[in-house]
């Protein structure tokens, strides 16, 4: 019998040694210990526009006479509602492909990768003024978004419709952080070239409000830790094989002679 104790203490032992190993092992971008990590600067503010590239959808709104037809439409003047809904028809989506080109109308294929929206405009306004008077061009990025992940709980993507989107604002869309999030440690991840850079933010304080309003980018990553749940890790881990071993252990004391 002492002999069973001793195995089943053993066996117990070493499934919480274990489970210990698996505590938390669903938390992403750890920092490994002992190593000497360097958070970057936040950027407030973006230092550049964004840049183009595959994968990005955009719309483009094309009309001639520098947009004439456009301003009537805001006037309600010059049959305005049968403009709206030809112009309607005129504003499409269009993919930037792998190889950094999109397919547009009369100008077909288009290196478009490395461009922001307004040299994309002045780009198509100045081939587009070859075959029409005054062309009038407007570029919208349909597909810019934000990955977050809000401490616990379900990731959002959140797709910005407004440029100076704000951390803030973007945690807000989200739908705040979770009980278990930890508001003084939350990570943006930024595509800057061919790096990714990270930046430490800490929206605990009152002092801490500086950085919510910095303005966040298309592709960026806000990861925000949690507070870790050891006790009840373990527990879940372990309860399972403790209740098998508990069971084995009563079965055989009851059937002991």
């Amino acid at each position: 019998m002492k002999r069973l104790i001793k195995s089943l203490f053993v066996v117990s032992i070493t499934l919480i040694l274990c489970a210990c190993a698996n505590i938390n092992s669903n938390i992403m971008f750890k920092i490994p210990k002992g190593e000497n990590f360097t958070f970057d600067s936040i950027p407030l503010k973006p230092t550049e526009d964004y840049v183009i590239g595959p994968g990005d959808r955009f719309t483009f709104n094309f009309s001639t006479n520098n947009g004439e037809r456009v301003l009537s439409s805001m006037t309600g003047i010059n049959n305005a509602d049968s403009y709206n809904n030809k112009n309607n028809q005129l504003i499409q989506d269009y993919l930037v492909r792998r190889d950094g080109t999109a397919e547009l109308p009369v100008i077909g294929l288009l290196k478009v990768q490395g461009y922001t929206t307004i040299k994309l405009e002045d780009t198509l306004t100045e081939l587009l003024s070859k075959n029409y008077i005054d062309p009038f061009v407007q570029i919208k990025l349909s597909n810019q978004r934000i990955i977050i992940f809000p401490g616990r709980g379900e990731a959002k993507v959140v797709y910005l419709s407004n440029v100076n989107t704000t951390l803030l604002e973007v945690i807000a869309l989200a739908g705040g952080l979770s009980e278990d999030a930890r508001a003084n440690s939350i990570k943006l991840i930024r595509k800057n070239k061919n790096k990714r850079e990270i930046y430490k933010i800490d929206l605990s304080t009152i002092q801490g409000l500086k950085q919510a309003e910095m303005i966040v980018q298309s592709n960026d990553y806000v990861y925000v830790d949690v507070k870790p749940r050891i006790a009840s890790s373990v527990l879940t881990e372990v309860s399972p094989w403790l209740s098998i071993l508990t069971s084995v252990l009563l079965i055989f004391t009851l059937t002991r002679p």
